[in-house]
């Protein structure tokens, strides 16, 4: 029988707790342990018994707090994973709790059968160990409030004068273009393909629609797509047209790529040669983005576009900044920005970031395309992100060793032991004969 050593200082509460532990699992053996009568258990506790510490944070010591005995946990080899109960409800504690060592962290007043069954099912091996459909349920953007299709792909609805959005009609009617159909939308917006109507040349409009929901901080992340990048014209950088408001919506009329995104050609392992030629045009576009002082915060798959003649694109800015602007930073309700699989530390762990958070991301991507897998892989946020924070640097096939340098020097825990600049991941290229 597994079994769990719980640290609590409430006898009620691990009572509660291992009530909710035996209705789900009763092949799990709670073993309860006062950290207000015991002292800090040691190297030589009996840990190879154990499967999983639920360690409290609140220790109910005025001298210590479950931090301290987690980072003394780290020190003892053949350590079990550790979960850390808190019910402080902010991030910042659970950023801590994720850098010391925890595996996972559950806020008390989170605790239901669902929360608790995922934890003891990831860490006792009860659950289907496909990682691609574990992958799936991590969500894209942490604040994400967009749920486009991929530009080169369309969901066949076709837009004339208005449609149904949050079970209200909408009207759309943009002068100067017409619009073809919908190919994507999300919560407070959607994004068509229309045509302008002195040309034949297909564009995209981001539309947001301000008079169905008032909400200011979206508002401003949707505009600054245009604020940010709009001067900047670059083959390899999405090129913005025009911004612009009617009376219950903004739009912003940008580039359209029919050869859609790079999550399609990742299905199957990339030709190195291909994969040279996507990392170099990557680089181009980050050393003109970094250049104008806009940290990009979201480089992934799904924003890497193509155009018609294979010529690939960064988009998507809706999660970037101006480095060197006063502007407040656009979050919502202050969650990390970006996507958990392709963050890098200091940004998964919420710390100021610059443009060497934008190669660790190219780095995580650098390895899936030439692998046609992710470097780390969890089946929680909190495990990817102290995977991240933690887990060393993954090795690459002996086939692919020529380009281990690169991955070393873009997924650094440290920036300052990264790669610089996105150039110098180019001349990196030019010196590993890629």
């Amino acid at each position: 029988m597994s079994k769990i050593l719980l640290i609590d200082d409430s006898s009620e509460y691990r009572a509660l707790l291992i009530r909710y532990i035996n209705k789900i699992r009763d092949d799990i053996q709670v073993v309860e342990y006062d950290p207000a009568t015991e002292k800090l258990p040691g190297q030589h506790f009996p840990w190879e018994s154990y499967g999983l510490v639920i360690l409290d944070y609140d220790l109910g010591n005025n001298h210590e707090n479950g931090l301290g005995w987690l980072i003394h946990f780290q020190t003892i080899e053949n350590m079990p994973p550790v979960v850390m109960l808190t019910g402080e409800g902010n991030a910042e504690l659970a950023v801590k709790v994720l850098e010391a060592g925890a595996m996972d962290f559950i806020d008390k007043e989170d605790i239901c059968d669902e929360v608790l069954a995922t934890t003891l099912n990831h860490f006792f091996n009860d659950t289907d160990d496909d990682s691609s459909a574990d992958q799936q349920q991590l969500p894209e953007l942490l604040f994400n409030e967009e749920r486009a299709a991929p530009q080169g792909s369309s969901t066949g609805k076709t837009i004339k004068s208005g449609f149904a959005f949050d079970q209200e009609e909408v009207m759309v009617n943009i002068p100067g273009y017409e619009i073809i159909q919908e190919i994507g939308r999300g919560g407070m917006s959607v994004v068509l393909l229309a045509k302008a109507e002195d040309s034949e040349i297909p564009i995209v409009l981001k539309v947001m629609f301000t008079g169905v929901q008032n909400d200011e901080t979206s508002l401003k992340r949707f505009l600054q797509e245009y604020n940010l990048i709009s001067s900047l014209k670059h083959p390899n950088v999405v090129c913005i047209y025009e911004r612009a408001f009617a009376a219950d919506f903004a739009y912003i009329a940008m580039e359209y790529f029919p050869g859609g995104d790079l999550t399609q050609k990742l299905k199957t392992r990339l030709p190195l040669e291909l994969a040279s030629s996507y990392i170099r045009q990557m680089c181009a576009g980050l050393v003109a983005i970094h250049d104008i002082n806009i940290v990009h915060r979201d480089i992934k798959p799904g924003n890497i576009l193509f155009r018609e003649d294979g010529t690939l694109t960064i988009t998507d800015f809706g999660a970037a900044k101006n480095k060197k602007s006063d502007a407040e930073d656009i979050t919502i309700n202050h969650a990390i920005v970006g996507t958990p699989y392709f963050m890098s530390p200091e940004q998964a762990t919420g710390m100021p970031v610059d443009h060497r958070s934008d190669l660790y991301s190219l780095g995580i991507l650098i390895y899936q395309m030439l692998t046609n897998e992710k470097p780390f892989v969890a089946k929680s946020i909190p495990q990817l992100i102290s995977m991240h924070v933690n887990a060393p640097i993954p090795s690459l096939p002996s086939d692919l060793a020529q380009f281990q340098p690169l991955i070393d020097g873009l997924l650094a825990k440290d920036p300052d032991d990264r790669f610089q600049s996105a150039n110098d991941v180019i001349m990196g290229m030019d010196w590993i004969g890629a």
